[in-house]
Order: C-alpha cells, then structure tokens, then sequence
C-alpha cells in the first residue's frame, strides 16, 4: 500500500486550484514505455491468480486503444444481468464497480463480495467502473442521494447490495439452466461459473445461460449464502488493479488520451480568493506556436495548447491584474479562534446535566487548550481532468479522476444548462484523493477551456497551484474543562471547538437547524466515554477566502487528538495509568474493551517497555456520518530518541471493522492510514501570509519518508456485525499517542500540531508555552 493511499454536496464550488508539471506528465508517459518493455523482455513482472485489470471501453476511448487491443476481453455479446454483472458467451464475468479506486482497495473486495454470491469463476472476473444509474448512488448524511465515494463508507452501504444483485443473478442462471436439463432447480448447484446437477454430472457455463437469464424477473428477496458458504468473502484475495499498476497499464486521469484533445495549464491568482481581471499580453500569448487560446475563468487563467509543456511556458508568460483576495494571515486566524474560545457564540451539540454549572463550582479542575493547523490533500497525482463539451449536441462528455460522479453532473449541468443525464463521466483510477477529488473544480476548468475552444481539453495544475489553491482541512482550536471526582474519572466535562466550518461544501441550512457542524465535533457530539454531565459546544469562524473541504478522516483528526490528549492529562492528574483510566470510562462497551485488550496484548504491554522505549496509546470510536457505521480503533506507539529526534519505531493498531471482507485490504488501509497520520502529526501545516499561501510544494510541505515509516502490526478483531469502514479509522488516534509518548520522553505534553520532531523542539515549545500563559495572566 501507499504511503499516502486513498482515500465529499449539491452545490458546484467553482474555486479552481491547480496541481502538477509538464515533467509529471512525462515521466508518467516514460514510466509506461519502460514498463512494458520490461514485460516484453521478462515474460511478466506479475503473474495473478486472478484476471488482471482490462481497460473499460471507457478508459479505451480515453486511452486511444482500440478494443481488440486488450488481451483476454470477452468478444462483443455481454449480456447483463442486472446493473452490476454482464457475462460474456465464453464465461468471462464483468463485475461492475460504482466506486472509485483511490487505492482503498475497492476494486478488489466489493467485486469479492458480488463474486462470492454469483460464484463466478474469480480466474474470469474482470472489472469496470460503472456510472450514471441509481444502483449506484447513495445518500451521505444530510446529502442528496448520489454517486460518490467518501467517508469509508463504500462496504458498509454495498456490502447487501452487492450480495443481493449476486443472489439474484445466481437465481436467474440456475432458473434457466435447470430448465433446460430437466431438472428441480433445488437439486442444482453453482459453483465457479457454472451450474452443476450432481446427481447426472450435467453442468453448464453461465456463458451458455446468460441470454435467457437475462430475460428472467428479478428476485427482489433472493436466498443469500451462509456465511459458512461463502468461498471469496473473508479471504485474504489479492488486488486486482496491482498487475495493471506495475506494467503501466492502469488508465490514470493524466494518462487520458481522447481523439482531437488539446491540453490546458492554469495559472492562478497569487493570493487566496483571488480572481483576474485582465490579461495584458492575451494576443501575445495567443500567438505563440502551438497556443489556441487564452481563456479567462471566473477564478483562472487558462493558457490552452497542443501540449502541456507549450501551455505551462505560455502560462508562466501571462501579464495578469489580479483582483487580490482578503484572506488573513495565520497569527490573525489563531487569535480569533482563540477569541472564539472564550467569547465566541457556539452551537450547543450535547448537553447532558450541568457540566458548566458544576466546573464553575471548582474542584480538581483539569484544562487544556489545544491547535491544529490547515493542511492540504497533496495528492500524488495531479488534479486533472478532460472534458469534451458539444455544444451543438447539448451534450457534456466527462473523464478523469472523479471522486463524486453526481457533483460533476450538477455542477456542469448547472454551468452549461443542461439537465445533469446529458453529461458523462467516465471514471478513471485516482492517484489518491483523501476527499480533493470530490470538489469538481478542476473538471470545470476544463469545461470551461473545452467549451471555448470547441474540442475536448485535459487540464492539468500544477503542484504550487494545488498547493496554493486547494480545498483545506480546517484548522480547529479546543479548549477542553473537567472536574474529577474522588475516583478521578471526570464528574463534568465542557468541550468546546472554534474553527472553519465545511459549510461550503455541506448543505448549511441542514446544520443550521440545529446550531452546529458536525464535522467540527466528530467523537465528541457522540462522545464514547461515560461523563455523567457533559456540554459539547462548535463555534464558526469564518474565513470567507480560504475554501476548505472534506480531507481523510475530516474533524476527526483535530476532535480527537484534543479528547485524546485531554484523556491523558486527566488520568495524569488522577494519577491513573491511561490505559486503565480509558478502560475506565469505556467499561459501558465491551467492544471497546475487547480492542484495547487486544491491543495492548499485541504490543507486549504487560511488561515495563523496554529501556529508551517511550510509549504512548490512543483510541477511537470511529462513527461514520449519519451513524453509517462504528468501528473501535485503539493504536499502541512505541518511540525512540535517536540524534535527538522522536523516531516511531513500531505501531500496532488493533481494530474491529465489523466482518472482514478482505484481511489484506484492511491491513493496506490502517497502515496507509498511519503513515498519513504520521505526516500529518510532525510536518504538515498549511500557513498564510500577505493574503496567501505560504506553501507551494513538498520542498516545503514534505511528506512522511519511507525511512520515516515505522514497523505497524494491525490486529483484526474478529466480528459478526456488518462490515464497517476501515479507510479513515487509524488517522484520529495517532496523533494524540505520539503527543503522549513525547511527554513520557521529554516531560513536555505538546497540544499543537505539528508535534515537535526534536527533543530541543519539545523544550523550546515549553519555554514558549509558559511565557504565553505568563502573558495572557
């Protein structure tokens, strides 16, 4: 799995932003080229057991591969089935998938799922994106009913859907053939793509089953399998898409390549909510060799040309007068949200008893404050996207890495007024996301080129663009009382958040109802400790230039390393080991229990740590939106001093995500999950200054190294309960277990991210922390 593997609205954002160079695109073309001269050469890099990805006749229109081209596709007669499965005469089975791959793994267990309950033969499984039809959509909380993927909830909302459309396929199929063999359809079995009549020896493919199956009514109420029964579900499968990765053949948005395509570079205004005004050297520009047009967005220019690197110089070029945008500098955020601490007006999620009244009362009071700064998705690939719009068709033609297929629709519908079935979107394998996919704006910058110059254009951002320009986490501050009891659990506790809401990208009159944003309070408003009284409050501070948006765990990994943290200075002023003081405050919950016992298990905790080992643990009840899902997460760290710097050296998460569909999937996402986290906890943060950003590539904004990474042993615990999701679940935890870890090491308890890398850090940090109470006393 990646380091950074992937993995949110009814209204089109149309603030663009821009990632990637002309050498990205290069390399990437290069990268192909050698790759399958390598295969040439060696037979095969890899040899699946299973059927290696095949480009969709989508992706072989965007890829210029005509359709004889792909090896192993089935002839031209697929007859579907129902909205997921199409069998070919010769047995081939294509399984649909509706949702992206972000590196998630979903193009390997939710075709596992449909499979299992098909019994296809998973040797002739080939998989396709599939879009537009309301088999695909679904609603995410106080959302419109839609195609998209976010928030870990794929498995848990298609994981019954999927069964049942395999069930009833499988129905069909043996419907059919036990008509045709004479026979009692209770006295067939399917097994590997084929119905077998045990008692002759008869069977028959479903190639040979598949048109007059398809002529059958659907069971809305098929018989499912057992989970004794299940042959592909539960097993530790290997990926699909991983062969098509290695040899280069796996159609990325970048890689599109469709008939007539120009290509677009953008540049944007230096700061943020910028916009231009006028381009000075416009016929200059456009006179250029190999340059078509320079069109003015409502946010961009967009230099369009034969090719990127022609389109990028000619981009550089450009004399613009830009309308500067009002974003303040970072200092000036902190302070407000630090204002909206004390004297902001919040919105009251919970509020059980009366914890303001009984912490104004005194007692052993505990307090901590506590900042997490802006960060930015950084994708690895760039945001792109190509877009054909056929004005004299009315018709919108859409590829690319799309993460939310209906938010394009709307918002091209919208822009160009067409109704949102006359655009397409062809969906494509996505070089991570993390949530930036969602936000259509980098498809409208190619609409909006292709529509004036009449020919389809891929538009491509460059990185400082991206960087500069993206949709950000929000930056969040809390502030976080509690009264402790004569046992030391905490009698009262009043949690408060200050930051920027996601309103811009949820549907504010929703949230308006009932006074706060959710995501801002992401496990506090549904806090899993037991406080007998308990006020959960969020407070907007708006920042009407910087865009924000949905990012890999969303609040989550602000909320929770505050309540983590507060966790652990509370069971340190009980005098309490903190493991025992969560167990404490959990024993409601034998789930949660059950994952920090076997956790804490797993890491050998029962022994003193070992000398120069300092450790640190954390913990989550991660609740998907709308209460889609609960999976319970605990993250043992153990971390070392070397050189002066805090080096984790070994990680091990322990996690209940409901029944494992794939082991090796959830594996893929908690460790890919930690080394995200590990980025975000020590290096990532997004600055402003003079009205922008101060950050524009990894010089500046780096990412974990692979050295960096540290040893991770995820432990699974078993479940009977539905699948739930494990993409975003190991980010909230960490962050806090390191903090802890840090204090242990340094006797420095650092409540701002960033943590300090460095033991000097931590004690400057100190230093600092102390002289900004002595002045605020």
């Amino acid at each position: 799995m990646p380091l950074l593997n992937a993995n949110q609205a009814e209204r089109a954002v149309p603030n663009a932003r821009d990632i990637a160079d002309g050498a990205t695109a290069i390399a990437s073309r290069s990268r192909r080229q050698w790759l399958k001269g390598m295969t040439l050469a060696t037979g095969s890099l890899l040899i699946p057991i299973s059927a290696s990805w095949v480009a969709s006749p989508e992706a072989r229109a965007a890829t210029g591969e005509s359709a004889g081209e792909s090896a192993g596709e089935p002839g031209d007669h697929l007859i579907e089935i129902n909205d997921w499965i199409r069998i070919d005469a010769d047995g081939t089975t294509v399984l649909g998938l509706s949702q992206c791959e972000v590196g998630q793994g979903v193009y390997t267990g939710l075709p596992q799922v449909l499979a299992d309950e098909l019994d296809a033969d998973w040797r002739r499984v080939r998989v396709e994106f599939v879009t537009a039809r309301d088999a695909y959509r679904t609603a995410a909380a106080n959302e419109a009913l839609q195609q998209f993927v976010g928030a870990s909830m794929s498995v848990t909302l298609f994981y019954e859907r999927l069964r049942i459309a395999g069930a009833q396929a499988r129905e069909a199929l043996v419907s059919v053939a036990a008509q045709r063999l004479g026979v009692r359809t209770t006295n067939c079995i399917t097994r590997e793509g084929r119905v077998i009549h045990p008692q002759s020896g008869r069977s028959l493919g479903y190639g040979e089953l598949a048109a007059d199956a398809a002529k059958l009514p659907l069971n809305p109420h098929p018989h499912l399998k057992t989970t004794a029964a299940h042959a592909l579900i539960g097993k530790p499968m290997q990926r699909l898409d991983t062969p098509s990765k290695v040899d280069g053949s796996a159609v990325f948005g970048i890689d599109v390549n469709v008939p007539g395509m120009l290509i677009g570079a953008v540049r944007m205004a230096p700061t943020s909510g910028g916009t231009p005004l006028s381009v000075k050297n416009r016929d200059d520009i456009k006179a250029r060799k190999g340059v078509h047009d320079v069109v003015i967005a409502k946010d961009a220019i967009i230099v369009v040309a034969d090719d990127y690197w022609r389109a990028k110089q000619a981009c550089d070029a450009l004399d613009v007068e830009w309308k500067a945008g009002a974003a303040a500098d970072s200092a000036t955020i902190l302070a407000e949200r630090r204002a909206a601490l004390t004297h902001g007006k919040p919105g009251i999620a919970t509020d059980i008893g009366d914890a303001p009244g009984i912490i104004a009362a005194g007692g052993k009071v505990v307090t901590g404050e506590y900042h997490t700064p802006y960060i930015v998705h950084a994708t690895m690939e760039p945001v792109n996207a190509t877009v054909h719009v056929r004005k004299d068709r009315g018709e919108i033609e859409v590829w690319g890495p799309i993460q939310g297929q209906d938010k394009v629709r709307w918002a091209l519908g919208g822009i160009f007024k067409l109704p949102p079935e006359k655009v397409t979107v062809h969906t494509t394998f996505l070089g991570g996301s993390f949530g930036r996919k969602y936000v259509p704006d980098f498809v409208i910058h190619a609409a909006v080129a292709s529509a004036a110059v009449g020919r389809p254009v891929k538009v491509i951002r460059s990185r400082e663009d991206d960087t500069r320009h993206g949709f950000y986490r929000p930056c969040a501050s809390g502030r976080f009382q509690a009264v402790l009891g004569d046992d030391g659990l905490p009698r009262a506790m009043q949690l408060r958040v200050a930051g920027q809401s996601l309103y811009n990208v949820i549907k504010k009159e929703n949230y308006e109802k009932v006074g706060y944003d959710e995501t801002m309070l992401d496990g506090l408003y549904d806090l899993a400790y037991a406080v007998p009284n308990l006020r959960v409050e969020g407070v907007d501070v708006p920042q009407p230039n910087i865009p924000v948006s949905f990012m890999r765990s969303v609040g989550s990994t602000s909320s929770v390393f505050f309540l983590e943290s507060f966790i652990d200075e509370m069971a340190e002023a009980a005098g309490i080991d903190p493991i025992v003081y969560r167990k404490r405050l959990l024993k409601h919950d034998a789930l949660a229990s059950a994952v920090i016992d076997t956790t804490v298990k797993a890491a050998g905790w029962q022994a003193p740590a070992k000398p120069g080992v300092h450790r640190g643990f954390g913990y989550c009840t991660y609740t998907g939106r709308g209460a889609a899902f609960s999976t319970y997460v605990a993250v043992a760290v153990e971390m070392r001093v070397v050189n002066d710097h805090f080096k984790i050296e070994r990680v091990v998460c322990g996690v209940d995500c409901g029944r494992a569909i794939n082991p090796n999937l959830i594996r893929a996402n908690i460790e890919g999950g930690i080394g995200f986290a590990l980025t975000n906890t020590f290096k990532s943060q997004i600055t402003f200054a003079n009205g922008g950003v101060e950050q524009s590539n990894f010089g500046d904004y780096p990412l974990l190294y692979l050295v960096e990474m540290p040893k991770i042993e995820t432990v699974i615990v078993p479940s009977d309960r539905p699948p739930q999701g494990c993409g975003e679940v190991s980010l909230p935890p960490m962050a806090p277990a390191v903090a802890q870890a840090i204090r242990r090491a340094t006797g420095v308890r650092p409540r701002a991210m960033p943590l300090p890398q460095t033991v000097a850090e931590a004690r400057a940090l100190a230093g600092g922390v102390a002289a900004d109470a002595k002045g605020r006393a």
